[in-house]
């Protein structure tokens, strides 16, 4: 079914189809419950034979106004039933895109509230009749099987009976506000509507309001839609999303730093090096070392350790590329890859994050690093992406520590010399 299918037939507006000539094509239960005729009864007959003759003129304007492609607002028109009697209607009236159907969305006039309790007993969804003080006047079968009851128990109870305690009073404010200025309010408007069953159970629903008028007094028509089902597959599904999404992001960072792991370095890897190697360029590493971590592990203790390593990764990030990946290599060693970075532009990232770990910690602790970097141009294809992380890794690792022999806290590229 689509979606103006299902609006068709959902709707607790009496509504019609009828082709360029007034023929009618189609009715909902609403129109016919109204009427009394059948859908057949409608589709055997002329809108003509069954709209008053007083109001043919204006009928036959409105339908050229419609033909013309323009809608047509608030058409009074006199309709007879089966059993013999008029029925006052207001429609909208509305055409498709060739002007092949009209379209009419109706409503009773005002004063016909008893006739609306034939409706709702006829709709296909459940229906509540409340007046202004938010009393149950009447609620169809559907609406009493939604909420638990028996028949005839919901009459004469407030609504606010079907809605949670602590909303309540939340619920009487909106009413109010609604009985201020009743208009038709289609379903769809709102999305977070919940219900309370007689055995405690809440649902969520989706509501249609269509107000009515009896002797100067409102009363309100609420179609209730249960959409519990609905809401809690697609939360399910979110919920399923997000875990999926987290557990994604577990297996792909380090839990304590969220650094990279090194099984997801060696996954994106090839990437990088493909899509250096198509563009000639250079892909540049760093391993960093936090200098004497043994000593600061031992003197603070492995929680002050862990904080520390926390919050180098968070500096490190800081001042890597937008594109660059780091990674937690092991212990206090962390792994930079730099893809399309000269040597040059390798040694302004390391610098950064030489200086800024010497004086920006805010643990209180002062600590420094090492930093060794290499640096390959992707000038053939005699090597496969895993041997050319392998190079990297090593070469960086020997100019690591090539920079702890010459003093510690400095960087050092990398020389087979």
């Amino acid at each position: 079914m689509n979606e103006f299918e299902n609006f068709f037939n959902l709707s607790t507006d009496p509504m019609t189809i009828a082709d360029a000539n007034g023929k009618i094509v189609h009715a909902n239960s609403v129109y016919t419950a109204i009427t009394g005729w059948s859908v057949d009864e409608l589709k055997a007959t002329s809108y003509w034979d069954l709209i008053h003759p007083d109001d043919h003129a204006k009928a036959r304007t409105a339908l050229q106004t419609v033909k013309a492609g323009h809608p047509v607002f608030a058409l009074e028109y006199r309709f007879l039933c089966k059993d013999g009697s008029y029925k006052t209607f207001i429609a909208n009236l509305s055409g498709n895109k060739k002007s092949e159907h009209l379209y009419a969305i109706s409503r009773l006039k005002e004063g016909q509230v008893v006739p609306y309790i034939m409706v709702a007993n006829a709709a296909p969804v459940a229906v509540m009749i409340i007046d202004t003080n938010g009393a149950i006047i009447h609620a169809n079968q559907l609406a009493e099987s939604m909420f638990g009851y028996e028949a005839g128990e919901l009459q004469g109870k407030s609504i606010e009976e079907l809605i949670p305690a602590r909303l309540r009073k939340k619920h009487k404010i909106h009413r109010g506000e609604y009985q201020s200025n009743p208009v038709n309010r289609p379903m769809g408007s709102q999305y977070n509507l919940k219900g309370l069953k007689k055995n405690g159970m809440e649902i969520r629903v989706d509501i249609a309001l269509n107000p009515l008028h009896e002797q100067n007094e409102l009363y309100v028509a609420c179609s209730i839609l249960d959409i519990t089902e609905k809401i809690t597959t697609a939360e399910l599904a979110l919920n399923l999303e997000r875990e999926n999404l987290r557990l994604a992001q577990l297996a792909q960072r380090d839990p304590l730093t969220q650094a990279y792991n090194r099984r997801t370095m060696e996954e994106l890897f090839p990437k990088i090096a493909e899509e250096c190697k198509r563009q000639n360029r250079s892909v540049s590493t760093i391993m960093l070392d936090v200098d004497n971590f043994k000593i600061f592990n031992d003197s603070y203790g492995h929680q002050t350790g862990d904080q520390l390593l926390k919050e180098l990764a968070y500096i490190a990030q800081n001042h890597i590329r937008e594109n660059d990946i780091l990674v937690r290599y092991g212990g206090e060693e962390f792994f930079i890859i730099m893809p399309n970075c000269t040597p040059r532009q390798a040694s302004e990232v390391a610098e950064r994050i030489r200086s800024s770990l010497e004086k920006d910690m805010t643990s209180g602790h002062k600590i420094t690093a090492s930093l060794g970097i290499s640096t390959y141009s992707f000038s053939s294809d005699l090597e496969s992406a895993d041997e050319v992380l392998e190079k990297l890794i090593e070469q960086s690792d020997q100019a690591l520590y090539q920079a702890k022999d010459k003093g510690r806290n400095r960087f050092q590229h990398f020389s087979s010399i």
